[in-house]
């Protein structure tokens, strides 16, 4: 019996990066086929952050697997932009991301998805043997099909 792919999604903190990846593993699962884990990076934002993760388990369509904040503010200037904090924060989050997916009870992630900010955990990918997905053609083949 072949298994559905199973897609891991890594997600920024914030809720402007948050909405989208919801909206995509939504469509993931309804229209493909593909179950789907979210690795969302805790964050100290709001309260709507917490109803919405709220809301996207309760409807059952993925899980959600939340990421302790990584401490950085002995990393970066308190000065530097949201930009550069969030760069520190994924980079900082890289080991736990790795072992969020190492201790994952169901099958390994066949394909790794991550945001903008989430690309210095592509090597995550090589190292688990997950193919990456990302602006290529061969994503935007399958995702149209």
């Amino acid at each position: 019996m072949i298994s559905k792919p199973h897609a891991a999604i890594l997600c920024s903190p914030g809720m402007g990066l948050l909405i989208p990846v919801i909206e995509l593993a939504k469509r993931l699962v309804n229209h493909h086929n593909v179950t789907v884990t979210i690795f969302a990076v805790q964050s100290n934002t709001s309260k709507a952050k917490s109803e919405l993760l709220k809301v996207a388990t309760s409807h059952k369509f993925c899980d959600i697997i939340e990421l302790s904040l990584p401490e950085i503010s002995g990393l970066d200037d308190p000065d530097a932009s949201i930009v550069t904090k969030l760069s520190v924060m994924m980079r900082e989050i890289r080991p736990a991301f790795r072992s969020a997916i190492l201790a994952k009870d169901s099958p390994r992630p066949n394909i790794l998805i991550v945001d903008l900010f989430g690309t210095e955990s592509l090597p995550i990918g090589d190292e688990l043997r997950v193919p990456k997905q990302g602006r290529n053609q061969e994503f935007f083949d399958w995702w149209a099909s």
